[in-house]
């Protein structure tokens, strides 16, 4: 049946290649119109499982809540450079209306300054009461010291959470810029007194309202857009737009740098590097191949003829991509160099049996019908077992090794149509129109004698060598057993993305990671409750939630009374007297008493492993190894050690205007007005709750990266324990490299097996097809062993080589038994001579195509690049080693009997 077919289609292209290529170029043009509306999307969401429930539930939440879609402006510098950027950048990013709907970087002060103490907790409220009832500074002091001792020396939890460590540097930071503000005061410094008094009264109740790490040196902008993550085209001219306002703003800044990140602005970076990456290394393969090309072949048009050929099979599976899935990702993104590398195979087979044939004075008909009949079987073969191994992919649940299954194995088999029906048409007509224009010559010879020499010293010698062999494979099978998996997906991603570094800067400024989980609530009372236990967790850096302004209704009913005392304080407060020379001492005593606080809050710290409340502890009890830096606290004792007269001037100018603004803010803040959703401001609202507007969202962002395997692992078992409803891309990303370790492993065992039934079908000798899987088995094991060997890591994407290898693998041995059967015995040097030499260009072409995507920035592509690049000279160098020495024993068996 086969012989058949393979005899009509050398037939109809020897008589009729113009009728052919006809047809051929109307289904091209076909399939370039459908492939104009294939679209690009690098969203890491679209490899997932689409009907996993975390996916799920991940997709309802980017689609439903416009703040789970973020783009992130990070700025390093100095404290006074970064809030001037900000406040410059914010209304020009604003004023996008088309992507930007807000941008935040700053705390609602309106709101906290109305409703600051219903919105802490019982227990702070109960430990500073006192604060309030004497504005004095000795015995304010005083309270804020019996505070300090209460929340953070006598309580074993109070620095417990990620939380309450932050809560603990915030309060020291107010503390260290009321005290450093008493030294510029006591000093005569300080110009406008009633501007620098507000600033300190305001700073130490509620906090720095800008979204400033803890040393100051990096600031956050959040920028909510009109859109999602999923419309890909705003996505990029938004961040660009965004991007190119940075630049403008930054010129007026030296020594500040800033850019975007997080997952919208590595979304636009995957996408444009991707691009790039698609056209550069599918065009650099095809130059390469066809330089290869011309020196193997000594000629010009034929190597032009298979990229024309190539071109074509590229364009049909790019058409049947548009047709049956509609976009690439980032598996199938680079489907032109995988199909390219594969798919050349078949034309080198073909030109290489067809030149041979014309140098031997084969009439044109006669060698392009011999050509066929003799390589089209091989190639059909290789081409069936490539594509089926591909196809084998198709059982994951991943979206993403779905969808490279299909257009991968659909494009082998596309490829090896338009080898099979238009090369050798073209081929025909080039010879027929060459031979009109000049005179009969004879074709150059095509044979590599080389590797027919090399496989007749193999034949010599075919036991040592299967020896050697045999124990190199036990050698690299114990490597590939020691092979690791790198599960950084953004060690994937290309090199020097200004994105993830200022990733990487944010999660250690601000012990938090843009890459955080999600859960919707139907209600504000569950969200309290998710929030409460997620902050109670030592790995988590921050959690976000509608409950933080709303308390519960019975709490807010029990802080109000909290509140009331502290209102009847601060209106019976007593008449602030100025302090005298002999106050001086207590105001010392105080202030000394406040450093040996804060020194055992810092050696809190420090065993706790809490660097950044250490840090911020230092910058007020200085550095004990450095006696010149005696913190901002030493430096205020060390003036009021002084006599001068102007110190206690200073102080007392301080005393005035601090408790006036203290009080006035206080009052503000100490409304015992229940907190209601209607109270909430809009841009509060719009942050957590969904439109529809009958769910409210909670984000839960770690501490650490996620993409630690051991931390990624430990997440997700608690996040599960907490709500089992949690999504978030670290979990979905657990779950997708769950699906792609299960489903390879089943993928590749099929691959196997369909491989197998494929050659038994074709060989009809289940003697012949065990030796052609030879070169897959051993090749794909060599493959491990040598990356493993060479330091190399398994990826999400090169694992995908795996399955490439087991059809490329059996590719090149099925070329060589199919020889070998139509040659009588002991011509294992001529099958070397002539189909070794199709086989070894095949696998320089194949490496050169994998290799170009070593020089795509998107890491992924070039780890997946070198994956096959090796491979497929493992398998090389064991069919043309392997086979002669195993065909050679066979013979030398069958002569014994």
């Amino acid at each position: 049946m086969r012989k058949k077919i393979i005899h009509k289609i050398a037939k109809y292209s020897a008589q009729k290649p113009g009728i052919v290529l006809l047809i051929s170029s109307l289904i091209t043009i076909g399939a370039i119109y459908f492939a104009m509306d294939l679209k690009l999307s690098m969203q890491f969401k679209d490899l997932m499982p689409q009907g996993h429930p975390l996916v799920k539930a991940f997709n309802d939440i980017t689609d439903n809540y416009n703040s789970a879609s973020v783009i992130l402006v990070a700025a390093t510098g100095d404290e006074e450079s970064l809030k001037k950027f900000a406040d410059d950048i914010a209304p020009r990013i604003r004023e996008q209306k088309e992507y930007v709907s807000r941008v935040d970087y700053k705390m609602n002060m309106d709101f906290i300054l109305n409703h600051g103490f219903m919105l802490q907790k019982e227990k702070d409220l109960k430990n500073s009461l006192d604060i309030y009832s004497d504005l004095n500074l000795i015995p304010w002091f005083s309270h804020l010291n019996d505070n300090f001792e209460k929340t953070y020396i006598d309580d074993d939890e109070s620095l417990s959470t990620k939380q309450k460590e932050n809560n603990a540097v915030g309060m020291l930071d107010g503390i260290d810029y009321l005290i450093s503000s008493m030294s510029e005061f006591s000093t005569g410094k300080i110009d406008d007194a009633y501007s620098e008094s507000d600033k300190v009264a305001k700073k130490f109740l509620i906090g720095d309202e800008y979204s400033l790490s803890p040393d100051k040196n990096m600031i956050l902008l959040l920028v909510q857009p009109t859109f999602t993550i999923a419309e890909l085209d705003k996505v990029i001219k938004a961040v660009n737009l965004i991007d190119s306002i940075i630049e403008e703003e930054m010129a007026k800044y030296p020594g500040l740098d800033a850019g975007t990140t997080g997952t919208m602005a590595l979304a636009r970076d995957e996408m444009v590097s991707s691009q790039k990456d698609m056209n550069y290394t599918t065009i650099l393969a095809l130059i390469l191949i066809l330089i290869l090309f011309i020196i193997s072949f000594r000629m010009w048009m034929a190597p032009i003829l298979a990229g024309i050929t190539m071109i074509i099979g590229i364009s049909w599976t790019a058409g049947f991509a548009a047709i049956t899935v509609g976009s690439l990702n980032v598996m199938t993104s680079m489907f032109g160099v995988i199909i390219l590398g594969l798919g050349i195979d078949f034309s080198i087979h073909i030109i290489a049996l067809y030149t041979e044939l014309r140098a031997e004075n084969h009439s044109i008909e006669d060698a392009i019908k011999e050509t066929l009949e003799k390589s089209g079987a091989g190639i059909i073969t290789g081409a069936l077992t490539t594509g089926f191994a591909f196809y084998t992919l198709m059982i994951s649940e991943s979206a993403g090794m779905f969808q490279f299954g299909l257009i991968s194995g659909s494009g082998v088999i596309l490829c090896m149509l338009a080898t099979m029906f238009i090369l050798p048409s073209m081929l025909v007509l080039r010879d027929r129109i060459s031979s009109k224009k000049t005179k009969k010559k004879k074709a150059a010879s095509t044979q590599f004698k080389f590797l027919g020499s090399y496989s007749r010293l193999i034949s010599k010698h075919p036991i040592i060598t299967l020896s050697v062999c045999i124990v190199l494979t036990i050698i690299f099978i114990f490597s590939a057993t020691k092979m690791e998996f790198d599960y950084n997906y953004l060690n994937m991603e290309p090199v020097g993305l200004k994105s993830i570094e200022l990733q990487h800067l944010l999660e250690d400024k601000f012990d938090m990671t843009p890459d955080y989980a999600l859960v919707t609530t139907s209600s504000i009372e569950e969200s309290q409750a998710i929030a409460e236990e997620a902050r109670k967790l030592k790995m988590i850096g921050f959690v976000s939630s509608i409950s933080d302004y709303i308390p519960p209704l019975e709490k807010q009913k029990k802080r109000a009374l909290l509140i009331d005392k502290i209102r009847r304080n601060l209106e019976m407060n007593k008449k602030i007297k100025s302090l005298n020379s002999s106050d001086k001492n207590l105001l010392i005593q105080q202030i000394e008493r406040l450093q040996n606080n804060i020194i055992e809050l810092s050696q809190l710290a420090f065993m706790g492993g809490q660097d950044k409340l250490d840090k911020k502890a230092e910058s007020l009890i200085g550095d004990f190894e450095d006696p010149a830096n005696n913190g901002s606290l030493g430096k205020l004792l060390s003036i009021l050690d002084s006599r001068a007269e102007k110190v206690l001037s200073g102080i007392n100018q301080f005393q005035k205007g601090f408790s006036t603004a203290f009080k006035k803010y206080s009052l503000s803040m100490a409304s015992t007005d229940i907190i209601k959703i209607d109270t909430i401001p809009t841009d509060i609202k719009n942050q957590f709750i969904s439109n529809s507007g009958d769910q409210y969202l909670i984000s839960i962002y770690p501490k650490e990266s996620v993409w630690n395997l051991e931390f990624l692992e430990r997440f997700k078992s608690q996040m599960e324990k907490l709500d089992e409803r949690i999504t978030g891309m670290p979990l979905v990303f657990y779950v997708l490299l769950d699906i792609v370790g299960q489903d390879g492993k089943k993928a590749a065992i099929f691959a196997i097996i369909i491989i197998f039934l494929l050659l038994l079908l074709d060989f009809r000798n289940i003697k012949f097809a065990l030796i052609a899987m030879i070169p897959l088995v051993a090749g794909a094991i060599w493959m491990m062993g040598i990356m493993q060997l060479l330091g190399l890591k398994l990826t999400l994407l090169n694992i995908m080589g795996l399955p490439l290898i087991l059809g490329i693998g059996v590719d090149d041995g099925v070329h060589i038994l199919h020889r070998y059967s139509v040659e009588a015995k002991g011509n294992i040097p001529k099958v070397f001579t002539s189909t070794g030499k199709a086989v070894l260009i095949t696998s320089l072409t194949t490496m050169l195509a994998f290799g170009s995507l070593k020089f795509a920035t998107y890491r992924g592509l070039g780890s997946l690049g070198i994956a096959l690049f090796i491979g497929v000279g493992a398998c090389f160098v064991v069919t043309v080693t392997l086979l002669p020495a195993i065909l050679q024993i066979m013979e030398n068996r069958e002569k014994r009997k």
